[in-house]
């Protein structure tokens, strides 16, 4: 057992000696192959055949954001996130076509904008990372401080959308009651006018005395007014009483539909973040593609391995070759000298 223990490892330390004496021998062609792999790289990384893409980012959480359904409010706002009105506004803001040669069809602008714009959400804290790689550092730090703005202006317009429909249906009320109201407006003053029968209010009322002479200390009675006014009154008065306070009515009506109009138009005008900014994006000028160190390094590696098994089967051949030449050899020389026996 030690016997073959001890040429085991004699055969393990001449394997080991005939691969190290393979790497030694062919130590110049390894080098030279691993050194113009990695200058190759080096070059075809270089801004004459690869443009450079720089990376800006933001992070924030959703802010006062409710759910549409069961999903989460981040969840929600990367809805919006994915939504066309998003991907539009930056292709069309930034230029996508022009910058990057690209055909009208938004099918490949819309690619460009995936490849180029990476949106995540955190599944354990929630917030969302918004990734921004782009040809231009300064682009790029545009697109990340921009993305936040115009998707806030969404959510806002999400939000707000039920407001203006209701301040809409609320304006058009108003314009109706002020017609009725601008109607009956003219009705009173024809009632006071043609039958004078003026509005009741206090100042009316002393109108009224006055223009019969009944104030107190007048002794002074205007008996046909007064005659005139009572028939007035009997044929047109239960008419003037209700349209007097269907006027009432509708300026009533009028003043809670416009403190519902003034409330409801606050809320429009309120200004609104539904999102915390917590990681804002600035201009970095270290590139992130192509990764020139880290593709040399890989290149260098697998280059080295390549060549070294490459030169070793070559050497394991001739090695063979050399044996299988030395057995024929030995074995004619075997034949002869049982001949020469013989």
């Amino acid at each position: 057992m030690e016997k073959n223990r001890i040429k085991d490892k004699d055969l393990y330390m001449i394997d080991l000696m005939k691969l190290l004496e393979v790497l030694w021998k062919r130590k110049v062609w390894i080098v030279s192959i691993v050194l113009i792999s990695v200058i190759v790289v080096v070059l075809f990384t270089s801004p004459l055949f690869i443009t450079p893409l720089y990376k800006s980012k933001v992070a924030f959480y959703p802010n006062n954001v409710t759910a549409k359904s069961d999903e989460t409010p981040g969840k929600q706002v990367m809805m919006w996130c994915n939504s066309n009105d998003i991907k539009d506004s930056i292709i069309e803001k930034y230029c996508y076509k022009e910058r990057y040669n690209l055909s009208k069809d938004t099918k490949s602008l819309l690619e460009k904008y995936e490849e180029n714009i990476e949106i995540t959400l955190d599944k354990f804290y929630g917030n969302i990372l918004v990734e921004v790689r782009d040809k231009d550092p300064k682009i790029a730090y545009a697109i990340a401080n921009d993305i936040p703005v115009l998707l806030n202006e969404i959510i806002i317009k999400d939000y707000k959308r039920n407001y203006y429909l209701s301040l809409t249906a609320i304006e058009k009320s108003l314009i109706e009651k002020n017609t009725a109201i601008d109607s009956m407006i003219n009705l009173m003053i024809s009632y006071g006018v043609d039958y004078e029968i003026i509005l009741q209010t206090l100042q009316g009322i002393e109108v009224t005395k006055g223009y019969l002479g009944t104030n107190e200390g007048s002794n002074v009675v205007d008996k046909e007014a007064l005659k005139k006014l009572k028939t007035n009154l009997e044929q047109k008065g239960p008419r003037v009483y209700a349209d007097q306070q269907y006027f009432y009515f509708l300026v009533s009506q009028r003043n809670d539909l416009q403190s519902k109009y003034d409330a409801l138009y606050l809320k429009i005008v309120e200004e609104i973040n539904f999102l915390s900014i917590v990681e804002y994006p600035y201009i970095s000028k270290a590139k992130v593609y192509p990764q020139r160190i880290q593709m040399s390094v890989f290149v260098a590696i697998f280059s080295f391995i390549a060549s070294y098994v490459f030169f070793l089967f070559i050497e394991i051949n001739a090695i063979k070759k050399f044996l299988s030449r030395l057995f024929k050899k030995k074995k004619k020389e075997t034949n002869k000298i049982e001949e020469v026996i013989k």
